[in-house]
Protein backbone atom coordinates (compact mmCIF):
# COMPACT_ATOMS: atom_id res chain seq x y z
CA UNK A 1 0.00 0.00 0.00
CA UNK A 2 2.82 2.72 0.80
CA UNK A 3 4.60 1.50 -2.59
CA UNK A 4 1.47 2.38 -4.22
CA UNK A 5 0.83 5.60 -2.28
CA UNK A 6 4.37 6.74 -3.71
CA UNK A 7 4.42 5.57 -6.96
CA UNK A 8 0.67 7.24 -7.20
CA UNK A 9 2.10 10.82 -5.63
CA UNK A 10 5.60 10.35 -8.13
CA UNK A 11 3.51 10.29 -10.97
CA UNK A 12 1.52 13.30 -10.30
CA UNK A 13 3.86 15.17 -8.89
CA UNK A 14 6.34 14.39 -12.10
CA UNK A 15 6.08 17.82 -13.21
CA UNK A 16 5.43 19.92 -10.51
CA UNK A 17 7.20 22.94 -10.20
CA UNK A 18 5.87 24.82 -7.25
CA UNK A 19 5.35 24.09 -3.75
CA UNK A 20 4.06 25.03 -1.01
CA UNK A 21 6.12 26.20 2.06
CA UNK A 22 5.89 27.97 5.23
CA UNK A 23 8.26 31.19 5.98
CA UNK A 24 8.71 32.31 9.28
CA UNK A 25 7.90 35.67 9.35
CA UNK A 26 8.58 36.69 12.92
CA UNK A 27 6.97 36.68 16.31
CA UNK A 28 3.37 34.55 15.90
CA UNK A 29 3.99 35.32 12.05
CA UNK A 30 4.25 32.49 10.25
CA UNK A 31 2.78 32.42 6.48
CA UNK A 32 2.28 29.74 3.76
CA UNK A 33 3.45 30.86 0.49
CA UNK A 34 4.40 29.14 -3.01
CA UNK A 35 7.93 28.87 -3.64
CA UNK A 36 10.10 26.69 -6.38
CA UNK A 37 11.00 23.08 -5.74
CA UNK A 38 14.53 23.08 -4.91
CA UNK A 39 16.84 22.31 -7.93
CA UNK A 40 18.35 18.58 -7.23
CA UNK A 41 22.36 18.32 -7.41
CA UNK A 42 24.27 15.66 -9.03
CA UNK A 43 25.19 14.69 -5.45
CA UNK A 44 21.65 15.45 -3.92
CA UNK A 45 18.28 14.11 -3.25
CA UNK A 46 15.30 15.82 -3.12
CA UNK A 47 12.72 14.82 -0.17
CA UNK A 48 8.98 14.62 -1.11
CA UNK A 49 8.28 15.50 2.72
CA UNK A 50 5.05 13.67 4.10
CA UNK A 51 5.03 14.66 8.09
CA UNK A 52 6.74 17.21 9.84
CA UNK A 53 7.01 17.92 13.61
CA UNK A 54 6.62 20.83 15.49
CA UNK A 55 9.68 21.19 18.09
CA UNK A 56 10.23 22.98 21.25
CA UNK A 57 12.77 25.36 19.44
CA UNK A 58 10.26 25.36 16.54
CA UNK A 59 7.67 27.00 19.40
CA UNK A 60 10.16 29.20 21.06
CA UNK A 61 10.77 30.84 17.60
CA UNK A 62 7.48 31.68 17.02
CA UNK A 63 6.56 33.13 20.79
CA UNK A 64 9.90 35.18 21.36
CA UNK A 65 11.47 35.30 17.89
CA UNK A 66 13.73 33.18 15.87
CA UNK A 67 16.99 34.91 16.17
CA UNK A 68 17.09 32.78 19.97
CA UNK A 69 17.49 29.40 17.94
CA UNK A 70 19.09 30.76 14.73
CA UNK A 71 15.52 30.84 13.02
CA UNK A 72 15.58 33.86 10.47
CA UNK A 73 12.76 36.12 8.99
CA UNK A 74 11.73 35.12 5.82
CA UNK A 75 13.48 31.68 5.50
CA UNK A 76 12.15 28.06 5.31
CA UNK A 77 12.26 26.38 8.58
CA UNK A 78 11.47 23.00 10.60
CA UNK A 79 13.89 20.14 10.99
CA UNK A 80 11.67 16.99 12.47
CA UNK A 81 10.87 15.07 8.73
CA UNK A 82 10.17 11.97 7.06
CA UNK A 83 9.23 10.96 3.39
CA UNK A 84 10.53 9.65 0.58
CA UNK A 85 13.23 10.25 -2.49
CA UNK A 86 11.33 12.24 -5.15
CA UNK A 87 13.99 12.94 -7.82
CA UNK A 88 18.24 12.28 -6.83
CA UNK A 89 21.35 13.28 -8.73
CA UNK A 90 23.49 10.99 -11.25
CA UNK A 91 26.12 10.53 -8.40
CA UNK A 92 23.40 9.38 -5.45
CA UNK A 93 23.84 5.18 -5.25
CA UNK A 94 22.74 4.66 -1.84
CA UNK A 95 19.32 5.51 -2.35
CA UNK A 96 16.39 5.27 -5.30
CA UNK A 97 13.74 7.32 -6.19
CA UNK A 98 10.34 6.07 -3.70
CA UNK A 99 12.73 5.42 -1.10
CA UNK A 100 11.12 6.17 2.53
CA UNK A 101 14.13 7.73 4.28
CA UNK A 102 14.47 9.79 7.54
CA UNK A 103 16.64 13.63 7.41
CA UNK A 104 18.95 14.33 9.65
CA UNK A 105 18.73 18.21 9.64
CA UNK A 106 21.75 18.75 11.35
CA UNK A 107 23.89 17.23 7.74
CA UNK A 108 21.47 18.06 5.11
CA UNK A 109 23.18 21.12 3.94
CA UNK A 110 26.72 22.26 4.40
CA UNK A 111 25.96 24.12 7.51
CA UNK A 112 25.04 22.14 10.57
CA UNK A 113 23.95 25.96 12.45
CA UNK A 114 21.60 25.90 9.85
CA UNK A 115 19.42 22.89 10.80
CA UNK A 116 16.58 24.42 12.20
CA UNK A 117 15.96 25.91 9.03
CA UNK A 118 16.46 22.49 7.13
CA UNK A 119 12.31 23.54 5.44
CA UNK A 120 10.37 20.21 7.13
CA UNK A 121 7.41 22.45 7.09
CA UNK A 122 7.99 22.27 3.38
CA UNK A 123 6.74 19.75 0.82
CA UNK A 124 10.19 19.01 -0.45
CA UNK A 125 13.55 19.20 0.74
CA UNK A 126 16.58 19.24 -0.79
CA UNK A 127 19.72 17.29 1.20
CA UNK A 128 23.02 18.04 -0.63
CA UNK A 129 25.95 15.99 -0.48
CA UNK A 130 23.77 12.55 0.30
CA UNK A 131 24.86 9.87 2.23
CA UNK A 132 23.18 6.83 3.74
CA UNK A 133 23.73 6.68 7.19
CA UNK A 134 25.60 10.37 7.72
CA UNK A 135 22.27 12.48 6.34
CA UNK A 136 19.98 10.12 5.21
CA UNK A 137 18.44 6.71 6.96
CA UNK A 138 16.12 4.26 5.36
CA UNK A 139 13.14 3.48 7.14
CA UNK A 140 12.23 -0.33 7.25
CA UNK A 141 8.96 -1.42 5.52
CA UNK A 142 6.77 -2.28 8.81
CA UNK A 143 7.44 1.28 10.10
CA UNK A 144 4.81 4.18 9.48
CA UNK A 145 5.52 7.85 8.43
CA UNK A 146 3.18 8.65 11.58
CA UNK A 147 5.59 6.70 13.86
CA UNK A 148 9.07 7.83 12.39
CA UNK A 149 8.45 11.57 11.98
CA UNK A 150 9.37 10.92 15.95
CA UNK A 151 13.20 10.04 14.84
CA UNK A 152 14.54 12.99 15.43
CA UNK A 153 13.13 13.84 19.06
CA UNK A 154 13.61 10.40 20.27
CA UNK A 155 17.32 10.62 18.90
CA UNK A 156 17.60 13.22 21.22
CA UNK A 157 16.34 11.54 24.08
CA UNK A 158 17.97 8.27 23.38
CA UNK A 159 21.33 10.30 23.22
CA UNK A 160 20.89 11.91 26.81
CA UNK A 161 20.62 8.17 27.97
CA UNK A 162 23.56 7.31 26.08
CA UNK A 163 25.71 10.13 26.42
CA UNK A 164 26.11 8.62 30.59
CA UNK A 165 26.13 5.30 29.32
CA UNK A 166 23.24 4.15 31.22
CA UNK A 167 23.60 0.16 31.43
CA UNK A 168 20.58 -1.50 31.38
CA UNK A 169 20.89 -2.72 35.61
CA UNK A 170 20.62 1.14 36.91
CA UNK A 171 18.67 2.99 38.24
CA UNK A 172 17.23 6.42 36.36
CA UNK A 173 15.03 9.57 36.85
CA UNK A 174 14.07 11.87 33.96
CA UNK A 175 13.40 15.12 35.10
CA UNK A 176 10.29 16.43 32.80
CA UNK A 177 7.51 14.59 30.41
CA UNK A 178 7.46 16.36 27.18
CA UNK A 179 8.64 14.84 23.62
CA UNK A 180 11.98 14.79 24.81
CA UNK A 181 11.62 13.20 28.47
CA UNK A 182 8.85 11.10 27.21
CA UNK A 183 11.32 9.57 24.31
CA UNK A 184 14.43 9.02 26.84
CA UNK A 185 11.92 7.53 29.05
CA UNK A 186 10.89 5.12 26.53
CA UNK A 187 14.40 4.26 25.12
CA UNK A 188 15.18 3.46 28.52
CA UNK A 189 12.40 1.06 28.98
CA UNK A 190 13.47 -0.51 25.53
CA UNK A 191 17.10 -1.18 26.52
CA UNK A 192 15.60 -2.65 29.57
CA UNK A 193 16.15 -0.49 32.53
CA UNK A 194 13.45 -1.96 35.36
CA UNK A 195 13.57 1.47 37.82
CA UNK A 196 12.60 4.24 36.18
CA UNK A 197 11.07 7.36 37.40
CA UNK A 198 9.89 10.66 35.46
CA UNK A 199 8.81 13.96 37.56
CA UNK A 200 6.91 16.62 35.64
CA UNK A 201 3.94 19.60 37.52
CA UNK A 202 1.35 18.36 34.82
CA UNK A 203 -0.86 15.51 35.59
CA UNK A 204 -1.93 14.76 31.76
CA UNK A 205 1.36 14.57 30.82
CA UNK A 206 2.12 11.62 33.75
CA UNK A 207 -1.39 9.80 32.38
CA UNK A 208 0.93 10.11 29.18
CA UNK A 209 3.84 8.50 31.35
CA UNK A 210 1.75 5.34 32.49
CA UNK A 211 0.27 4.58 29.44
CA UNK A 212 3.81 4.60 28.06
CA UNK A 213 4.96 2.10 30.73
CA UNK A 214 6.41 4.07 32.94
CA UNK A 215 6.07 5.71 36.24
CA UNK A 216 5.58 9.29 37.36
CA UNK A 217 4.91 12.12 40.03
CA UNK A 218 4.28 15.20 40.16
CA UNK A 219 6.92 17.69 41.82
CA UNK A 220 4.13 19.88 42.37
CA UNK A 221 3.68 18.86 44.93
CA UNK A 222 7.07 19.74 46.46
CA UNK A 223 10.45 19.51 47.42
CA UNK A 224 9.29 17.17 50.29
CA UNK A 225 7.00 15.03 48.93
CA UNK A 226 9.13 14.62 46.05
CA UNK A 227 11.81 13.48 48.19
CA UNK A 228 9.82 11.01 49.82
CA UNK A 229 8.47 9.92 46.62
CA UNK A 230 12.23 9.48 45.67
CA UNK A 231 13.35 7.43 48.50
CA UNK A 232 10.57 5.08 48.72
CA UNK A 233 10.73 3.93 44.47
CA UNK A 234 14.35 4.09 44.50
CA UNK A 235 15.28 3.59 47.89
CA UNK A 236 18.21 4.50 50.06
CA UNK A 237 21.04 3.73 50.40
CA UNK A 238 22.81 3.52 54.26
CA UNK A 239 25.46 5.92 53.83
CA UNK A 240 24.82 9.64 54.17
CA UNK A 241 25.89 12.45 51.53
CA UNK A 242 28.14 14.92 53.96
CA UNK A 243 27.68 17.81 52.37
CA UNK A 244 30.16 20.32 52.91
CA UNK A 245 29.75 24.30 53.38
CA UNK A 246 31.91 27.04 53.48
CA UNK A 247 30.46 29.47 56.26
CA UNK A 248 32.31 32.59 58.11
CA UNK A 249 35.25 30.80 56.81
CA UNK A 250 34.21 27.56 58.31
CA UNK A 251 33.92 24.21 57.07
CA UNK A 252 30.08 23.17 57.53
CA UNK A 253 28.95 19.64 57.62
CA UNK A 254 25.79 18.29 56.90
CA UNK A 255 24.63 14.95 56.19
CA UNK A 256 22.04 13.41 53.84
CA UNK A 257 20.07 10.64 52.90
CA UNK A 258 21.58 9.14 49.71
CA UNK A 259 18.85 7.88 47.07
CA UNK A 260 19.71 5.13 44.87
CA UNK A 261 19.45 7.00 41.54
CA UNK A 262 22.26 6.00 39.31
CA UNK A 263 21.41 8.57 36.66
CA UNK A 264 19.55 11.73 35.95
CA UNK A 265 18.50 12.94 32.55
CA UNK A 266 17.07 16.55 32.70
CA UNK A 267 14.98 17.46 30.03
CA UNK A 268 13.11 20.27 31.72
CA UNK A 269 15.99 22.56 32.44
CA UNK A 270 14.40 23.05 36.27
CA UNK A 271 17.54 24.52 37.99
CA UNK A 272 16.39 23.43 41.34
CA UNK A 273 16.96 20.08 40.45
CA UNK A 274 20.57 20.35 40.07
CA UNK A 275 20.56 21.63 43.74
CA UNK A 276 18.51 18.29 44.93
CA UNK A 277 20.86 16.24 42.77
CA UNK A 278 24.06 16.93 44.59
CA UNK A 279 22.53 17.17 48.19
CA UNK A 280 21.43 13.21 47.70
CA UNK A 281 24.25 12.10 44.73
CA UNK A 282 25.30 8.77 45.36
CA UNK A 283 28.74 8.13 44.81
CA UNK A 284 29.73 8.40 40.87
CA UNK A 285 26.14 9.14 39.81
CA UNK A 286 25.62 11.02 36.71
CA UNK A 287 23.76 14.11 35.73
CA UNK A 288 22.90 14.35 32.02
CA UNK A 289 21.61 17.66 31.11
CA UNK A 290 19.68 17.92 27.98
CA UNK A 291 17.03 20.56 28.45
CA UNK A 292 18.48 24.50 28.18
CA UNK A 293 18.13 25.90 31.85
CA UNK A 294 16.88 29.35 31.38
CA UNK A 295 18.63 30.72 35.31
CA UNK A 296 22.47 30.36 35.84
CA UNK A 297 23.01 26.73 38.11
CA UNK A 298 25.10 27.46 40.77
CA UNK A 299 27.80 24.45 41.46
CA UNK A 300 29.58 23.48 44.54
CA UNK A 301 32.78 21.51 43.48
CA UNK A 302 33.79 20.46 46.75
CA UNK A 303 30.45 18.47 46.02
CA UNK A 304 31.43 17.35 42.65
CA UNK A 305 34.41 16.04 44.40
CA UNK A 306 33.41 14.33 47.54
CA UNK A 307 30.39 12.62 45.62
CA UNK A 308 32.63 11.60 42.73
CA UNK A 309 29.40 12.47 40.47
CA UNK A 310 29.50 13.80 36.73
CA UNK A 311 27.25 16.33 35.24
CA UNK A 312 27.43 16.50 31.52
CA UNK A 313 25.75 17.86 28.63
CA UNK A 314 23.75 15.67 26.01
CA UNK A 315 23.19 17.72 22.77
CA UNK A 316 22.17 16.23 19.54
CA UNK A 317 22.29 13.35 18.63
CA UNK A 318 24.89 10.34 16.57
CA UNK A 319 24.20 8.31 13.72
CA UNK A 320 24.39 5.20 16.58
CA UNK A 321 21.44 6.98 18.62
CA UNK A 322 19.19 7.55 15.07
CA UNK A 323 20.01 3.80 14.11
CA UNK A 324 18.83 2.62 17.73
CA UNK A 325 15.74 4.49 17.73
CA UNK A 326 14.54 3.28 13.96
CA UNK A 327 15.31 -0.53 15.46
CA UNK A 328 13.31 0.10 18.36
CA UNK A 329 9.98 1.71 16.36
CA UNK A 330 10.32 -0.85 13.97
CA UNK A 331 10.26 -3.32 16.66
CA UNK A 332 7.55 -1.55 18.46
CA UNK A 333 9.79 -1.56 21.31
CA UNK A 334 8.78 1.90 22.07
CA UNK A 335 5.77 2.96 22.59
CA UNK A 336 4.98 5.98 20.61
CA UNK A 337 1.30 7.10 19.93
CA UNK A 338 0.73 8.67 22.87
CA UNK A 339 3.21 11.15 22.26
CA UNK A 340 1.23 12.92 19.20
CA UNK A 341 -1.35 14.81 20.28
CA UNK A 342 -2.04 16.56 17.82
CA UNK A 343 -2.49 16.20 13.74
CA UNK A 344 -2.72 19.22 11.69
CA UNK A 345 -2.66 19.87 7.76
CA UNK A 346 0.43 22.24 6.15
CA UNK A 347 -2.90 24.73 5.37
CA UNK A 348 -3.73 24.75 8.63
CA UNK A 349 0.22 25.30 10.50
CA UNK A 350 -0.69 28.81 12.33
CA UNK A 351 -3.49 26.95 14.48
CA UNK A 352 -0.84 24.16 15.08
CA UNK A 353 1.34 26.46 16.29
CA UNK A 354 -1.07 28.01 18.64
CA UNK A 355 -1.76 24.76 20.04
CA UNK A 356 1.99 23.67 19.84
CA UNK A 357 2.42 26.77 22.11
CA UNK A 358 0.26 25.52 24.60
CA UNK A 359 2.23 22.78 27.03
CA UNK A 360 -1.22 22.41 28.93
CA UNK A 361 -2.76 21.37 25.55
CA UNK A 362 -0.18 19.32 23.50
CA UNK A 363 2.93 17.23 23.40
CA UNK A 364 3.50 16.73 20.40
CA UNK A 365 2.03 18.05 17.14
CA UNK A 366 2.63 17.05 13.82
CA UNK A 367 1.99 18.51 10.37
CA UNK A 368 0.61 16.06 7.73
CA UNK A 369 2.57 17.11 4.80
CA UNK A 370 0.60 15.03 1.97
Amino acid sequence: MIRRIIMYEMRTNKNKLTMKALIYKGIKDVELQEKKIPICGQDDVIIRNMRAGICGSDVTGYLYGGEKVAIYPGREFGHEMVGYVHEKGENVTCVQVGTRVFVDPTFCTPNPYEADMAGAFSQYVRVQNVKEGYNLYILPDNLSYDDAVLIEPFSVGTHGKNTPQVRADENVLVIGAGTIGLCAMSSLIARGNKKVAVLDMDDNRLKVVEKMGGIGFNSKQGIEATEKFLEEYFGVLENKNHRIDMKDGRLTVTENSVIDIDVVIDCAGVSEFVDEFMKHAKQHARYSCVALHKKEVPIRFHEVMSTQCVLMGSRGYTSEDINEVIDNLSQNNSKVTEIITHVFKLEDAKEAFEIASSPDKAIKVVLNME
